[in-house]
């Protein structure tokens, strides 16, 4: 992801109301991470795991702060207990922004299977999604994700196409 993305897109989430991140290193999404980390608009915790990072964005809610967690397709998967336990059960909203690993166009054969079951995935625990694929999509995506989460107490996702990730 090009620098000047990375700015565009974090300015779009604070401008939406977000100001509260959790992020696991991740290669495709780390100049966004990085921008998070030292932005005076965000508190920014690096978590160890995607289950974690889910769990501290419902704790940071619940302390009065607007929360997204960066990572990557993959992490969607690993955190789905977290998000089921404690966001949906509790109606916590979270946005979860991350990559599209998997994806169509996507050239890496690891991750064509995990990107074939997210759609559905999310589907199946009731988490609306967007795959955005160029950066000038972002600032009203984000402002629709924040409505979503303000009316319905639930996480949203929004997934980043490798045609925006993988710009350099």
């Amino acid at each position: 992801m090009k620098q000047s993305d990375a700015e565009h897109i974090g300015t779009a989430l604070a401008n939406a109301g977000f100001n509260f991140a959790a992020t696991l290193p991740a290669t495709q999404i780390h100049t966004l991470q990085a921008w998070l980390a030292t932005s005076p608009k965000f508190t920014s915790v690096p978590v160890t795991n995607e289950g974690e990072g889910v769990a501290i964005c419902a704790g940071a809610w619940l302390a009065g702060k607007m929360p997204v967690i960066v990572l990557e397709t993959s992490g969607i998967l690993v955190s789905t207990y977290a998000l089921m336990r404690c966001h949906a059960t509790f109606g916590i909203p979270i946005l979860m922004l991350s990559t599209y690993r998997g994806g169509l166009g996507d050239q890496e054969w690891y991750a064509v299977h995990t990107g074939a079951v997210l759609p559905r995935l999310l589907e199946s625990l009731r988490i609306p999604c967007k795959v955005v694929q160029s950066v000038d999509d972002v600032a009203a995506t984000f402002v629709d994700a924040r409505r979503t989460m303000d009316a319905s107490l639930h996480p949203v996702s929004i997934v980043m196409d490798v045609r925006l990730t993988d710009r350099e």
